[in-house]
């Protein structure tokens, strides 16, 4: 006999909670299982809204090369390079908020903001359209970078919480719930073995009453 088993008193009170508390965890089960299920369907549409929006930011980058590369063949590399020092630079941040999302998790909401300049950044004559549309491109192709360590934290996040809870899902299922049956089984041989002996008890008891009431009806009658 087990140390663990030994531990228990085989009563009909602690079968009862032991076999509640079986419940209890197969409960746990369905719901751990119901929710990975959940988070394993929201993985998959972020991994795919994760490649499609790679697609798009090398495509929008690939255009802004395309166009900045149209702009030196107009103006010429030594025209694009006086623009660029004359150019004003535009400061980024990266602000961070928390969403609630599915089973009540926090996901991060990333958002790019852009210091504004007074005035333009270039004059739009002393440079071709082709330079301030590939200027837009690289700004777009920024606000999508962002959007994608978006969905890269989010999905960090659903890896996560989805590990935590398939360890506590494989430890109900191999581990709690194995040792609930056994124990449950064990209090029932023990009582199913005491329920024998307490009838075969009985029965003795019975017949030594049957036998000393025929030897007394024997005495009385000789």
């Amino acid at each position: 006999m087990s140390v663990e088993l030994a531990s228990f008193h085989p009563t009909r009170q602690e079968l009862l909670r032991l076999k509640h508390r079986e419940s209890m965890a197969e409960g746990i089960v369905d719901i751990l299982k119901k929710e990975i299920d959940a988070l394993t369907l929201k993985l998959f549409k972020l991994v795919k809204k994760r490649s499609t929006l790679r697609m798009q930011i090398q495509a929008t980058l690939t255009e802004a090369y395309t166009l900045f590369i149209e702009a030196e063949m107009t103006s010429g590399s030594k025209k694009i390079e006086e623009a660029s020092l004359v150019v004003k630079s535009i400061a980024y941040n990266i602000s961070e908020e928390q969403k609630m999302g599915l089973l009540g998790l926090q996901f991060p909401v990333f958002q790019l903001e852009e210091k504004q300049l007074a005035g333009i950044r270039f004059n739009p004559l002393d440079v071709p359209a082709s330079l301030a549309e590939s200027s837009s491109k690289s700004k777009d192709a920024l606000h999508e970078i962002v959007k994608l360590a978006e969905i890269e934290e989010s999905i960090k996040i659903l890896l996560e919480v989805i590990a935590v809870k398939k360890r506590q899902m494989n430890r109900l299922q191999f581990k709690i719930l194995p040792e609930l049956e056994t124990t449950i089984r064990y209090i029932e041989l023990i009582l199913e073995e005491t329920e024998r002996q307490d009838a075969i008890r009985v029965r003795v008891l019975q017949r030594k009453r049957k036998e000393r009431a025929q030897k007394h009806c024997n005495k009385e009658a000789g």
